[in-house]
């Protein structure tokens, strides 16, 4: 664990922090890619998880009200599904692989919502639900990146920016939570791990600061071109990071 490492941590996990608050996703999309330039990608993925699970808790009390059961629970009982299936893939794959499956995400992500930016569906799937709750489980535990999926599928029936919210984060903190929990019991989450979060949880907390100020001032038009921004730019550092890390 060296000084440069502990510098990126906070830095980026202030960005990453600014990012969720102000769209609700978008934390492990920011952390991971670029934090790996610096790292290694394994324990970028834990702690991305690690610091990124406490400001869900804050953000889903603020739209709690907006909340929608039905449309929350197939997608969590998918992610639940995906979660163990994932911590296999974390712990078994090789770091090098595990970049480009990062780059993949990412940018899989930023296309769709480029090519299709409107929303499409007039209301949610049961089945496409589950299907979708899962593939992000499995994301969440291997990448840390479990939100473009169920982003991507929200956004597509949502036309309202609080219920988008408030639908992603219902999925996100419990899914998180359990994760957590599966990288414990398979050894993931070590010393560095847990230096780097005490480290970068202050920037978290500066970030969230900053993100809910200046989601305050941004309309529903605006919206979905800044969430298109945070996937393009991170698929441009991940792509970076896969194909010449610097660590």
């Amino acid at each position: 664990m060296t000084p440069g490492i502990l510098v990126a941590a906070f830095g980026v996990a202030f960005l990453a922090a600014a990012c969720q608050s102000l769209t609700a996703f978008g934390f492990a999309l920011i952390m991971v890619p670029i934090l790996s330039l610096a790292w290694d990608v394994k324990p970028a993925v834990v702690t991305s998880t690690l610091v990124g699970t406490p400001p869900l808790i804050i953000l889903l009390y603020e739209v709690r009200s907006c909340v929608e059961a039905s449309r929350v629970a197939p997608m969590l009982l998918g992610s639940f599904l995906g979660i163990a299936p994932g911590v296999l893939v974390l712990d078994r794959i090789d770091p090098t692989a595990l970049q480009v499956l990062v780059a993949a995400v990412v940018i899989v992500a930023a296309l769709s919502l480029f090519i299709s930016p409107r929303p499409r569906l007039r209301q949610p799937s049961l089945l496409l639900s589950i299907l979708v709750g899962s593939l992000s489980g499995a994301l969440r535990a291997s990448t840390s990146m479990g939100g473009p999926p169920v982003a991507l599928y929200t956004i597509s029936y949502e036309r309202e920016v609080e219920r988008f919210r408030a639908t992603l984060l219902a999925v996100f903190l419990p899914t998180s939570l359990v994760t957590l929990v599966g990288l414990a019991v398979a050894g993931l989450i070590d010393g560095d791990v847990l230096i780097a979060s005490a480290v970068a949880l202050p920037a978290v907390a500066l970030g969230a600061f900053v993100g809910a100020r200046v989601r305050a001032q941004v309309s529903e038009r605006p919206f979905r071109a800044v969430v298109l921004t945070i996937l393009i730019a991170s698929s441009i550092a991940v792509l970076v990071s896969a194909v010449g890390p610097l660590n």
